[in-house]
């Protein structure tokens, strides 16, 4: 086989595997962090980075399938075109040598960048007007960074597979005379697939929110009933209870004030055994959310850390009579314009057991999401919180 053959095969592996691995990397850790998989949140994002972002799998139907293959293709188009740029050509050109694999590899770093930066502007335009112009630009730098940080861990595998595969045992001679024509092709479809991703994701949020107002309004026959409906005050999702474990009834329930830093926010709340002997924690925490009008909003529920929390996970935790443990509530800041936020949150020590609920002023809006921690043991006596980050 010729080197011209072996460029062309290389190219599809490096474009290919970038591909899978993208789409990989991205669905993995969107559906590790959805089900209750017994790993830290920090460990899966750490080992698949959010290469798809959260609010793709959140999407009415189809738009979950179409943006998640425009984001893919994008990436494959851009890290053709940067091979491109790079030197590598798989036309007719006989003096064409195969590129480097650090080359490859920082090509498919830079195309990881580049796709999540048409994505973030495509999330912008969707959620403008901010609530708050500093709020605009929240989530475009993690995105950022988990999709360089996704070419640095993954990146090289195509880059290793494609460079092996253009190796030659005799490199190809060089035209003296040999002028390269320009190649506009990678660059016009890299650019279009860009586009078509900045355009469809607004189109999918409209579309995701129209349905959920169609989905929350009232048959037109029957009268809309002008009483707040909230969460019950116990979960329909029933978790069996352990030997001894702290039931709603037996316990009090207290809530930090919010923090919040760079977009990010993290509030702690304490559990209490208000009995008059041991009880056991093992389990994350059961929350729920009621808006300020005092209807129940659908927020999905993470298990896991966040920017402003660390997960300990779950272990058995004994508390005597008056000790405490606690548990943290992580989210990013959600653009509340036209949406009434939070004003009520449920909490209960497992799924199942009696929920106690707190007025609470909270920029969580339905169909956001937040993580929860699983409890821990409270140690130091002051009650500080030694878990969430400082403001900076």
């Amino acid at each position: 086989m010729g080197q011209r053959g072996k460029t062309t095969i290389g190219t599809a592996w490096i474009v290919a595997g970038a591909g899978f691995l993208w789409l990989f990397s991205g669905a993995l850790n969107g559906w590790m962090l959805t089900h209750q998989v017994r790993l830290p949140a920090q460990f899966t994002r750490m080992l698949f980075p959010e290469t798809i972002a959260m609010r793709t799998w959140q999407s009415a139907q189809p738009w979950p399938i179409l943006l998640t293959l425009f984001s893919v293709l994008a990436l494959m188009a851009f890290t053709l075109l940067l091979l491109r740029g790079a030197g590598m050509r798989t036309g007719k050109q006989t003096g064409d040598q195969p590129i480097g694999f650090l080359a490859v590899w920082m090509s498919i770093v830079l195309a990881g960048f580049a796709t999540a930066t048409f994505a973030s502007l495509g999330y912008v335009i969707a959620s403008w007007p901010p609530a708050r112009l500093a709020w605009l630009l929240d989530g475009v730098q993690p995105t950022l960074l988990a999709a360089g940080y996704w070419g640095i861990i993954w990146g090289w595998l195509p880059a290793l597979a494609g460079t092996l595969a253009m190796k030659s045992a005799k490199p190809p001679p060089i035209p003296k005379t040999e002028r390269r024509q320009p190649d506009a092709m990678p660059l016009l479809v890299a650019g279009l697939l860009a586009v078509i991703l900045v355009v469809t994701i607004p189109a999918a949020y409209n579309y995701t929110n129209e349905s959920q107002t169609a989905q929350a309004a009232p048959p037109p026959t029957s009268a809309p009933s002008q009483t707040p409906y909230g969460w019950p005050d116990r979960s329909d999702a029933f978790q069996p209870a352990g030997e001894n474990w702290c039931s709603g009834e037996g316990v009090s329930i207290s809530w930090h004030e919010p923090e919040g830093a760079t977009g990010h926010r993290g509030m702690a709340f304490d559990l209490t055994n208000a009995g008059t002997g041991p009880c056991v924690l093992e389990s994350y925490p059961d929350i729920a959310f009621n808006n300020a009008e005092g209807w129940a909003i659908e927020v999905m529920v993470v298990h896991g850390g966040s920017f402003m929390t660390d997960d300990p996970g779950v272990s058995a935790i004994t508390l005597l009579p008056g000790q405490s443990a606690r548990a943290f509530l992580g989210w990013n800041a959600m653009a509340a314009a036209g949406d009434v936020r939070t004003g009520t949150m449920l909490v209960a020590p497992y799924a199942g057991t009696l929920r106690h609920s707190s007025t609470v002023d909270l920029d969580i809006i339905d169909g956001g999401a937040v993580s929860v921690t699983a409890w821990e043991l409270v140690k130091d006596p002051s009650g500080t919180n030694k878990n969430t980050r400082p403001n900076p």
